[in-house]
């Protein structure tokens, strides 16, 4: 796995600016802010998806449904009763990861923008993109989380930091 020096996706995420307001929210976990991170993230998803099919091939088509991409997003975000089940922001942005690729809210290019969901996420909340990241490792991830082989929060979690961290290597 060779790393490259920039992931081209990244390029996409860099299109969709926040204000600066609308980036403190992220630093926030009340009702109100945490509907508007799923609002902002929602509408972040349908970018991606766009951009990266128009960018990089696929059918750009119309959404199978805001509202599964809004259940995917919001499912990251969700408290059973003051419990956060997916307290870290690792496990936030696997979550969206998991939801936008096994969900499938788009007609193609799910996997991408999961990825590009869960990296933008990862930015928001102080996790800048990497200087490297292995395309193989972040295509394998997406695949195996997208085709089921993944589905622990944890595992997807962890795959995540070790490609932030600069560790692709799996160790499944």
């Amino acid at each position: 796995m060779a790393d490259e020096p920039r992931l081209p996706l990244f390029d996409v995420v860099r299109r969709f600016r926040l204000s600066a307001a609308e980036r403190a929210l992220f630093g926030r976990s009340d009702t109100d802010a945490t509907l508007e991170k799923v609002r902002l993230l929602t509408a972040a998803a349908i970018f991606f998806n766009a951009s990266a099919v128009s960018d990089f091939g696929g059918r750009l088509a119309p959404t199978r449904g805001r509202g599964l991409v809004e259940q995917a997003v919001g499912a990251a975000f969700q408290t059973y009763g003051d419990e956060d089940p997916h307290p870290s922001p690792f496990e936030k942005a696997a979550m969206l990861l998991r939801g936008i690729t096994q969900g499938h809210p788009f007609n193609d290019g799910n996997q991408r923008t999961g990825f590009l969901l869960a990296a933008f996420f990862l930015d928001l909340v102080g996790h800048s993109y990497p200087p490297r990241l292995s395309v193989a490792g972040v295509t394998t991830l997406a695949f195996d989380v997208s085709a089921g082989t993944i589905r622990d929060v944890a595992v997807i979690a962890a795959a995540l930091e070790r490609l932030w961290m600069g560790n692709a290597r799996s160790e499944r």
